[in-house]
């Protein structure tokens, strides 16, 4: 669905909340967001709005800044 450009994602009223946010975190963070098809936008329908808010920053809560191969960034 072409949505305007700047990358969007649109969560229908039907969608699996908990999925949709674990999948839009990821393809809004990949690379650290850096990555030219990275997510910069989320259109989500008001009736699931909230859910989706929540279950995307307890996805995003998870997530841990640092060096992916382990290594100390001191």
């Amino acid at each position: 669905m072409e949505l305007g450009g700047k990358d969007p994602a649109y969560v229908r009223a039907d969608a699996d909340v908990e999925y949709s946010a674990v999948e839009i975190a990821d393809g809004a963070v990949f690379n650290s967001g850096q990555s030219c098809c990275a997510i910069e936008r989320v259109y989500v329908h008001e009736t699931i709005f909230d859910e989706f808010v929540k279950k995307m920053v307890d996805e995003l809560k998870g997530y841990k800044l640092g060096d992916p191969n382990g290594r100390s960034l001191s």
